[in-house]
Protein backbone atom coordinates (compact mmCIF):
# COMPACT_ATOMS: atom_id res chain seq x y z
CA UNK A 1 0.00 0.00 0.00
CA UNK A 2 1.57 3.44 -0.78
CA UNK A 3 0.43 6.98 0.42
CA UNK A 4 -2.61 7.79 -0.80
CA UNK A 5 -4.14 4.25 -1.30
CA UNK A 6 -7.57 3.85 0.53
CA UNK A 7 -8.56 0.48 -0.85
CA UNK A 8 -5.83 -2.29 -2.00
CA UNK A 9 -7.06 -5.26 -3.68
CA UNK A 10 -4.88 -8.08 -4.63
CA UNK A 11 -5.19 -11.15 -6.57
CA UNK A 12 -8.78 -11.35 -5.24
CA UNK A 13 -11.13 -14.60 -6.55
CA UNK A 14 -14.01 -16.04 -5.99
CA UNK A 15 -15.64 -19.04 -7.99
CA UNK A 16 -19.43 -20.47 -7.78
CA UNK A 17 -19.56 -24.12 -8.82
CA UNK A 18 -16.58 -24.07 -10.70
CA UNK A 19 -17.36 -20.72 -12.51
CA UNK A 20 -14.44 -18.46 -11.56
CA UNK A 21 -16.08 -14.87 -11.45
CA UNK A 22 -13.64 -13.15 -10.19
CA UNK A 23 -9.68 -14.56 -11.39
CA UNK A 24 -7.07 -12.82 -9.78
CA UNK A 25 -8.62 -8.91 -9.98
CA UNK A 26 -6.35 -6.69 -8.49
CA UNK A 27 -6.43 -2.79 -8.30
CA UNK A 28 -6.36 0.57 -5.71
CA UNK A 29 -8.59 3.38 -5.08
CA UNK A 30 -6.53 6.46 -4.21
CA UNK A 31 -8.01 8.65 -1.08
CA UNK A 32 -10.48 11.16 -2.38
CA UNK A 33 -11.10 9.73 -5.83
CA UNK A 34 -14.13 8.53 -7.78
CA UNK A 35 -12.42 5.14 -8.98
CA UNK A 36 -15.11 3.52 -11.92
CA UNK A 37 -15.69 -0.21 -12.00
CA UNK A 38 -16.83 -0.90 -15.82
CA UNK A 39 -16.73 -4.21 -17.73
CA UNK A 40 -19.40 -5.80 -19.92
CA UNK A 41 -22.20 -7.52 -18.15
CA UNK A 42 -20.66 -11.11 -16.24
CA UNK A 43 -17.14 -9.67 -15.83
CA UNK A 44 -17.21 -10.02 -12.19
CA UNK A 45 -17.96 -6.14 -10.74
CA UNK A 46 -20.92 -7.04 -8.59
CA UNK A 47 -19.42 -10.01 -7.27
CA UNK A 48 -15.83 -7.94 -6.68
CA UNK A 49 -17.90 -5.46 -4.41
CA UNK A 50 -19.58 -8.26 -2.64
CA UNK A 51 -16.32 -9.46 -1.66
CA UNK A 52 -15.09 -6.05 -0.72
CA UNK A 53 -17.48 -5.41 1.51
CA UNK A 54 -17.47 -8.51 3.80
CA UNK A 55 -20.46 -9.87 1.98
CA UNK A 56 -18.57 -12.69 0.08
CA UNK A 57 -16.23 -14.96 1.33
CA UNK A 58 -13.32 -14.82 -0.71
CA UNK A 59 -11.50 -18.07 -2.25
CA UNK A 60 -7.93 -16.39 -1.95
CA UNK A 61 -6.52 -12.72 -2.26
CA UNK A 62 -6.20 -9.78 -0.05
CA UNK A 63 -8.04 -6.93 0.77
CA UNK A 64 -6.74 -3.71 2.65
CA UNK A 65 -8.61 -0.98 3.83
CA UNK A 66 -6.98 2.62 5.67
CA UNK A 67 -3.82 0.32 6.09
CA UNK A 68 -5.13 -2.67 7.61
CA UNK A 69 -5.44 -6.14 5.91
CA UNK A 70 -9.63 -6.43 6.30
CA UNK A 71 -9.95 -9.29 3.86
CA UNK A 72 -12.01 -11.78 6.31
CA UNK A 73 -13.85 -9.12 8.07
CA UNK A 74 -17.87 -9.23 8.38
CA UNK A 75 -19.67 -6.30 6.99
CA UNK A 76 -20.54 -4.90 10.07
CA UNK A 77 -17.06 -4.88 10.94
CA UNK A 78 -16.09 -3.04 7.77
CA UNK A 79 -19.18 -0.69 8.24
CA UNK A 80 -17.77 0.14 11.75
CA UNK A 81 -14.61 1.01 10.38
CA UNK A 82 -15.88 3.21 7.36
CA UNK A 83 -16.12 1.29 4.41
CA UNK A 84 -20.28 1.04 3.41
CA UNK A 85 -22.07 -0.06 0.52
CA UNK A 86 -25.04 0.59 -1.45
CA UNK A 87 -26.94 -2.28 -3.64
CA UNK A 88 -27.90 -2.23 -7.14
CA UNK A 89 -31.75 -3.40 -5.89
CA UNK A 90 -33.20 -0.67 -3.50
CA UNK A 91 -33.31 -2.19 0.00
CA UNK A 92 -34.94 0.43 1.98
CA UNK A 93 -37.48 -0.41 4.47
CA UNK A 94 -40.88 0.03 3.16
CA UNK A 95 -42.80 0.53 6.69
CA UNK A 96 -40.67 3.22 7.68
CA UNK A 97 -40.37 6.42 6.84
CA UNK A 98 -37.39 8.04 5.10
CA UNK A 99 -35.93 9.89 8.09
CA UNK A 100 -36.79 6.57 10.03
CA UNK A 101 -34.65 4.81 7.52
CA UNK A 102 -31.63 7.03 7.94
CA UNK A 103 -31.63 6.67 11.37
CA UNK A 104 -31.36 2.86 11.35
CA UNK A 105 -28.67 3.33 9.61
CA UNK A 106 -26.19 5.59 11.89
CA UNK A 107 -23.53 4.11 13.85
CA UNK A 108 -22.44 3.82 17.46
CA UNK A 109 -25.27 4.69 18.92
CA UNK A 110 -25.08 4.77 23.14
CA UNK A 111 -27.39 2.10 23.71
CA UNK A 112 -26.68 -0.69 21.58
CA UNK A 113 -23.84 -2.27 23.63
CA UNK A 114 -24.37 -3.66 26.96
CA UNK A 115 -21.46 -1.19 27.77
CA UNK A 116 -23.18 1.86 26.54
CA UNK A 117 -26.55 0.54 28.03
CA UNK A 118 -25.25 0.16 31.53
CA UNK A 119 -23.05 3.64 31.73
CA UNK A 120 -25.34 6.11 29.42
CA UNK A 121 -28.45 7.29 30.91
CA UNK A 122 -31.62 8.16 29.58
CA UNK A 123 -31.07 11.87 28.75
CA UNK A 124 -26.65 11.51 26.91
CA UNK A 125 -29.31 8.81 24.80
CA UNK A 126 -31.49 11.37 24.18
CA UNK A 127 -29.28 14.08 23.49
CA UNK A 128 -27.08 12.05 20.81
CA UNK A 129 -30.45 10.80 19.35
CA UNK A 130 -31.48 14.55 18.89
CA UNK A 131 -27.98 14.76 17.17
CA UNK A 132 -28.96 12.22 14.70
CA UNK A 133 -32.14 13.38 13.92
CA UNK A 134 -30.20 16.84 13.10
CA UNK A 135 -28.25 14.93 10.74
CA UNK A 136 -30.34 12.82 8.94
CA UNK A 137 -32.45 16.13 8.59
CA UNK A 138 -29.66 17.74 6.88
CA UNK A 139 -28.95 15.25 5.08
CA UNK A 140 -32.62 14.93 3.41
CA UNK A 141 -32.70 18.79 3.03
CA UNK A 142 -28.96 18.16 0.77
CA UNK A 143 -30.55 15.76 -1.10
CA UNK A 144 -34.01 18.39 -1.71
CA UNK A 145 -35.69 15.36 -0.07
CA UNK A 146 -37.22 17.34 2.66
CA UNK A 147 -41.30 17.16 1.32
CA UNK A 148 -41.20 13.46 1.61
CA UNK A 149 -38.99 13.26 5.25
CA UNK A 150 -42.23 11.49 6.49
CA UNK A 151 -43.32 9.37 3.36
CA UNK A 152 -43.00 5.31 3.07
CA UNK A 153 -40.16 4.41 1.59
CA UNK A 154 -42.13 2.09 0.03
CA UNK A 155 -43.91 4.97 -2.01
CA UNK A 156 -40.63 6.71 -3.36
CA UNK A 157 -40.52 6.40 -6.77
CA UNK A 158 -37.13 4.69 -8.20
CA UNK A 159 -34.73 7.10 -8.26
CA UNK A 160 -35.65 8.67 -5.01
CA UNK A 161 -35.09 5.10 -3.32
CA UNK A 162 -31.68 5.38 -5.00
CA UNK A 163 -31.53 8.72 -2.87
CA UNK A 164 -32.19 7.36 -0.22
CA UNK A 165 -29.81 4.08 -0.63
CA UNK A 166 -27.46 6.84 -0.73
CA UNK A 167 -28.20 8.49 2.38
CA UNK A 168 -28.44 5.40 4.38
CA UNK A 169 -25.00 5.03 3.24
CA UNK A 170 -23.93 8.50 4.40
CA UNK A 171 -25.83 8.30 7.69
CA UNK A 172 -22.71 5.13 8.55
CA UNK A 173 -20.12 8.07 8.47
CA UNK A 174 -18.25 6.19 5.32
CA UNK A 175 -14.72 6.68 4.92
CA UNK A 176 -14.99 4.51 1.40
CA UNK A 177 -18.71 4.42 -0.32
CA UNK A 178 -19.09 1.29 -2.40
CA UNK A 179 -21.53 2.09 -5.17
CA UNK A 180 -23.35 -0.92 -6.98
CA UNK A 181 -24.95 1.19 -10.66
CA UNK A 182 -26.84 4.18 -8.43
CA UNK A 183 -28.29 5.29 -11.86
CA UNK A 184 -29.89 1.81 -12.94
CA UNK A 185 -33.02 2.53 -14.00
CA UNK A 186 -33.51 6.06 -13.20
CA UNK A 187 -34.78 8.59 -15.35
CA UNK A 188 -32.14 11.06 -17.14
CA UNK A 189 -33.01 14.36 -15.37
CA UNK A 190 -32.61 12.38 -11.38
CA UNK A 191 -29.61 10.30 -12.78
CA UNK A 192 -28.13 13.96 -13.38
CA UNK A 193 -29.09 14.95 -10.07
CA UNK A 194 -27.45 11.81 -8.24
CA UNK A 195 -24.49 12.57 -10.45
CA UNK A 196 -24.48 16.15 -9.38
CA UNK A 197 -24.84 15.08 -5.73
CA UNK A 198 -21.99 12.55 -5.29
CA UNK A 199 -19.96 15.20 -7.27
CA UNK A 200 -20.72 17.50 -4.05
CA UNK A 201 -20.00 14.63 -1.99
CA UNK A 202 -16.83 13.86 -3.68
CA UNK A 203 -15.73 17.49 -3.01
CA UNK A 204 -16.60 17.60 0.27
CA UNK A 205 -14.02 14.44 0.59
CA UNK A 206 -15.50 11.24 0.21
CA UNK A 207 -14.00 8.62 -1.56
CA UNK A 208 -15.85 6.46 -3.77
CA UNK A 209 -15.76 3.31 -6.02
CA UNK A 210 -18.62 3.36 -8.70
CA UNK A 211 -20.00 0.26 -10.65
CA UNK A 212 -21.61 2.11 -13.88
CA UNK A 213 -22.39 0.71 -16.90
CA UNK A 214 -23.35 4.42 -18.44
CA UNK A 215 -19.71 5.28 -19.81
CA UNK A 216 -20.53 9.12 -20.15
CA UNK A 217 -21.54 9.06 -16.32
CA UNK A 218 -18.11 7.29 -15.69
CA UNK A 219 -16.18 10.17 -17.79
CA UNK A 220 -17.80 12.88 -16.08
CA UNK A 221 -17.69 11.38 -12.27
CA UNK A 222 -14.69 9.24 -12.33
CA UNK A 223 -10.90 10.16 -11.50
CA UNK A 224 -9.78 6.43 -12.71
CA UNK A 225 -11.35 3.71 -14.25
CA UNK A 226 -10.84 -0.52 -13.85
CA UNK A 227 -11.98 -2.30 -16.76
CA UNK A 228 -12.91 -6.17 -15.76
CA UNK A 229 -13.63 -9.03 -18.27
CA UNK A 230 -14.03 -12.72 -17.42
CA UNK A 231 -13.37 -12.10 -13.58
CA UNK A 232 -10.20 -10.49 -14.41
CA UNK A 233 -8.81 -6.87 -14.49
CA UNK A 234 -7.58 -6.04 -17.78
CA UNK A 235 -6.85 -2.13 -17.80
CA UNK A 236 -6.76 1.32 -16.09
CA UNK A 237 -7.02 4.83 -16.66
CA UNK A 238 -9.20 7.70 -17.49
CA UNK A 239 -11.83 6.81 -20.42
CA UNK A 240 -9.98 9.15 -23.14
CA UNK A 241 -6.93 6.42 -22.52
CA UNK A 242 -9.13 3.56 -22.47
CA UNK A 243 -11.33 3.98 -25.37
CA UNK A 244 -7.73 3.90 -27.31
CA UNK A 245 -7.28 0.31 -25.84
CA UNK A 246 -8.34 -2.48 -27.97
CA UNK A 247 -8.74 -4.82 -25.90
CA UNK A 248 -10.87 -2.78 -23.79
CA UNK A 249 -12.97 -2.00 -26.99
CA UNK A 250 -12.86 -6.18 -27.58
CA UNK A 251 -14.32 -6.70 -23.95
CA UNK A 252 -17.41 -4.78 -24.58
CA UNK A 253 -18.01 -5.44 -28.34
CA UNK A 254 -17.59 -9.30 -27.81
CA UNK A 255 -18.08 -9.64 -23.91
Amino acid sequence: MTAGDLLVVEDLRRSFGGVHAVDGASFKVQSGSITGLIGPNGAGKSTALGVIAGALRPDAGRIEFDGRDVTALSPMSLARRGLIRTFQTSSEFPRLTVIENLLVAAQHNPGETLRGALLGGRRSWRAHERQLVERARELIAGFEMSDKEDEWAGNLSGGQKRLLEIMRGLMAEPKLLLLDEPMAGVNPTLSRSIEEHLQRLNRDGLTMLMIEHELRVVERLCDRVVVMAQGKVISEGTMDTLRTEQEVLDAYLVG
